[in-house]
């Protein structure tokens, strides 16, 4: 049992860690939250930033899903799935940003990548396919996170893995609405606007 909690505080404090606002103030003294959309993901970072510090923070924060899923799973599996929801609640909800964080996507593809890999594949020739057509890294994201469950379901996840995928996709579209509304409003950025 004790264990099972250090996981669960683990994967909430490192999903917490906000890369983009420290790769932000160490590199460049800017605060990210002041700019661009002010966002602390890895596409506000990459527009703010530079597209190497972008790269950076996207990498970082797939490994903030990744290493809590990938431990959990060698624990159990079901404690897979337990500690990918804290380390998905500690990037949208860190403790060292006020309990404010970013909109999950990159961490939702390194827990993906654990828990089924084979649907990231998939769903990134979408993802890339969305941007390349409209330009708008949101609509990307929400679309992918709409077709994740049916991705997960199609390459034999488990009942478990395949609800969470739909409560984490559901999770990425709502910390879209920022980017919904703007979007209606014809003031969304597109992915190479500065």
């Amino acid at each position: 049992m004790i264990k099972v909690i250090c996981l669960l505080i683990f994967s909430y404090l490192i999903g917490s860690i906000p890369n983009a606002f420290w790769i932000g103030k160490v590199f460049k003294n800017i605060d990210i939250r002041q700019q661009g959309s002010g966002n602390v993901g890895a596409t506000n970072a990459a527009r703010v930033l530079g597209y190497k510090y972008g790269f950076m923070t996207l990498v970082l924060d797939v490994l903030k899903g990744a290493i809590p899923t990938y431990i959990g799973y060698k624990m159990g599996a079901n404690l897979g799935i337990y500690a990918a929801i804290c380390a998905i609640i500690g990037h949208s909800y860190s403790i060292f940003l006020k309990f404010k964080g970013g909109k999950a996507v990159a961490t939702t593809v390194g827990i993906f990548l654990i828990i089924s890999p084979y649907s990231i594949l998939a769903l990134l020739v979408v993802f890339f396919a969305i941007v390349f057509l409209t330009g708008y890294v949101s609509i990307a994201s929400m679309v992918s996170a709409l077709c994740l469950s049916v991705a997960v379901y199609l390459f034999k996840g488990t009942t478990p893995e395949i609800i969470f995928s739909i409560i984490i996709g559901l999770f990425v579209i709502y910390k879209h609405k920022s980017n919904i509304k703007n979007l209606i409003n014809k003031k969304e950025a597109k992915f190479f606007d500065k």
